[in-house]
């Protein structure tokens, strides 16, 4: 019996070479093949193989920084300066969120408080030997009119009952107020001089230290400040005028003296801002014109708050 061996490869087109045997048998004079094994083609990428990635990660939008504190302050005290020429400024405005402060100018100068020393009137009234009162019914009345409605006969009151100046030296010493003054003549309350800074630790520790069945009452108060006040002064200059459609909690403050017109607006602002700018203006300024720069000083503060609150 002869064997006979063919070895032949697959024709071009195929993508692996195919190998045929072909073994033939030569017997009697018949040649038989008995096989043909075909190596198949190597199969084709399946189509439904994902493709090579091409794709790029999308590029993250840079942080835009938020302008310097200083260049901030300067904005408001052109603004306020634009509206009333020589107005002294003092400015500090603090982020709660992230403890930033994204103005200041004159942080640690004292100025004259006028109303806004009734936080501390009312603060001082709540603690007691170190601790710290739920005001009962007629009190928490009181004190709504005296921080809601600026209230003067009430404050006048409390100051007198509760030791008048002293009233200031043990809230600087409760609080950390480092730049805080009692008014030299005892029974004038609104001459009491706080600095910007000073002021802004006072809303920290009424937020974040004082109970909150205590400081609540005062915080609603704040909140719901009316307008005009009890005086009749309309006070809703500064932060309600200059931030509309925020929501604020504030203690606002107006005094005519012979050497200046004091108003200052101070709060919390979108539970978020402590912002408090106090001014001296000259004595000859009108209150329109002087509550008129303030809220100038305010507007001016807009964008940055707005910055503040998309980053």
């Amino acid at each position: 019996m002869a064997v006979r061996l063919r070895w032949t490869l697959a024709g071009a087109g195929l993508t692996a070479a195919a190998l045929t045997v072909v073994v033939a048998l030569t017997a009697g004079g018949r040649t038989v093949t008995t096989a043909a094994v075909t190596e198949p083609p190597a199969p084709a990428p399946s189509s439904s193989s994902p493709p090579p990635s091409t794709s790029e990660s999308p590029a993250t939008a840079p942080e835009v920084p938020l302008p310097d504190p200083a260049e901030v302050a300067e904005e408001v005290t052109d603004a306020v300066s634009a509206a009333s020429k020589g107005t002294d400024v003092g400015l500090v405005v603090l982020d709660r969120k992230t403890g930033a402060t994204l103005a200041s100018t004159d942080a640690d100068t004292p100025y004259y408080t006028a109303s806004v020393v009734k936080l501390l009137i009312a603060l001082d009234s709540l603690y007691d030997n170190g601790v710290w009162q739920v005001p009962a019914d007629n009190d928490e009345d009181d004190l709504t009119d005296m921080i809601s409605g600026s209230n003067d006969a009430i404050a006048s009151q409390l100051w007198e009952e509760d030791g008048g100046t002293t009233i200031v030296g043990r809230m600087a010493d409760l609080m950390g107020l480092d730049h805080t003054v009692a008014p030299t003549d005892p029974g004038q309350w609104g001459m009491t001089k706080m600095s910007p800074d000073d002021v802004v630790t006072t809303y920290q520790y009424l937020e974040d230290t004082v109970p909150d069945d205590t400081a609540q009452p005062l915080l609603t108060a704040m909140a719901e400040a009316r307008q005009p006040a009890d005086d009749g002064y309309p006070q809703y200059f500064g932060i309600p005028d200059g931030l509309p459609g925020s929501s604020w909690q504030i203690k606002q403050g107006w005094m005519i003296l012979r050497s200046a017109l004091v108003l200052n607006t101070t709060g919390v602002v979108d539970s978020r801002y402590v912002v408090v700018l106090l001014t001296q203006q000259p004595a000859a300024t009108s209150s329109a014109k002087g509550r008129a720069a303030v809220t100038a000083g305010v507007k001016a503060l807009a964008p940055t708050l707005a910055a503040a609150t998309a980053d």
